[in-house]
């Protein structure tokens, strides 16, 4: 119209293209985790630097565990339904299975293939060599329980600090599998599978398999991707550079260490250190007669009048210790009923000093 109003026709053209804005989108968008459908690529890749980060704190403990170096990495995170895993397994393995508990639930399955696990459970029990044994026994296989044990437990208090939500697991159970529909799969339809690189100081050379329930690597793979903020990963990508420009565009502080006077500058003649303020403190005492180390078999093994042989020779002088640092050495005695010890030698503030070291 002439006289800048608009028509009736004007009108409902405005307002329904006012309706097809208003309406959302039913395309998926990149920045939103999409459910029912498994895992997106994001959180695939959240996932797998989630446990490659766990793994690479894990392998120390490890390490110590079997006595020779331990490397697990590559995690490569696939989500397949039951069946199509299964597919994927076509001999005997060892499968320890352990659920988490708490912060994040759920069920975990890891799987070995025989020959792996018969090394890992030789040196756990001593052999340095590693020869795979020719059967697993129910020993071997307590190893192999305790190996697992040992990696998803640390595994899960890494995501707890990750997470900050506290972790749980429950006793691991171990089986050998002779087929693959011997595999005692976590419940659901779709599963997630991570194939694992396991190195062991030139003994293997192969990969395991962690198999979780879908909800649980879900659950993960999202608790680590900062999603409650309310902004998707393009938008932080956006606004880094509106912050480096507000950064640059801040003047420049000038800094320099802080100069603080001597101790007893200011204090009144005659008024200095005073050690009866530390007189009231507690400090734990400890007497030590000696250390060895074991193996996992014969610790397993100790009962009732087992005999247990220590580092120190009969007679030698025994170690004080305060707060787990040595102070002093002196001989046993005993006084009515009671043990007791009579300081014999008083460590060298040097020698106390390397210690710390």
């Amino acid at each position: 119209m002439g006289d800048g109003s608009l028509s009736q026709d004007e009108i409902d053209a405005l307002l329904k293209g006012a309706d097809e804005v208003a309406t959302p989108s039913t395309a998926p968008s990149m920045d939103m985790p999409q459910t029912g459908a498994g895992l997106s690529p994001v959180e695939r890749d959240s996932l797998a630097d989630l446990v490659n980060s766990s793994m690479g704190t894990v392998v120390h403990s490890l390490t110590a565990l079997l006595g020779k170096n331990v490397s697990i990495s590559n995690a490569y995170v696939e989500v397949k339904s039951e069946s199509a895993i299964r597919g994927d397994f076509g001999r005997q393995y060892v499968q320890v299975g352990m659920d988490f508990t708490g912060g994040l639930s759920g069920r975990n399955l890891i799987v070995f293939n025989m020959s792996d696990a018969g090394v890992i459970s030789s040196l756990m029990m001593g052999d340095d060599s590693g020869s795979a044994p020719s059967e697993l026994s129910e020993a071997h296989l307590s190893t192999i329980q305790e190996f697992v044990n040992q990696m998803l437990s640390s595994c899960a208090t890494q995501f707890s600090d990750k997470i900050g939500r506290g972790i749980g697991t429950t006793p691991p159970d171990v089986a050998v599998a002779n087929s693959a529909g011997e595999l005692k799969m976590p419940g659901g339809g779709e599963l997630a599978k991570i194939t694992y690189n396991i190195s062991i100081e030139n003994m293997v050379n192969s990969k395991f398999y962690h198999i979780l329930e879908l909800p649980l690597a879900s659950d993960l793979a999202r608790s680590t991707m900062g999603s409650g903020s309310g902004m998707g990963m393009q938008q932080q990508y956006q606004q880094a550079p509106q912050q480096q420009m507000q950064q640059q565009m801040q003047p420049q502080v000038g800094i320099s260490p802080v100069k603080f006077p001597p101790l007893g500058e200011g204090l009144p003649p005659g008024v200095g250190p005073n050690i009866n303020l530390l007189l009231d403190v507690k400090l734990a005492l400890t007497v030590e007669l000696g250390r060895t180390t074991m193996l996992v078999k014969d610790i397993l093994g100790l009962g009732e009048g087992s005999i247990i042989e220590l580092d120190k020779l009969a007679g030698e002088p025994v170690d004080l210790l305060v707060n787990g640092k040595l102070i002093a050495r002196g001989e046993v005695v005993v006084i009515d009923e009671n043990f007791g010890v009579r300081v014999t030698d008083i460590v060298s503030p040097a020698e106390r000093l390397m210690r710390v070291q």
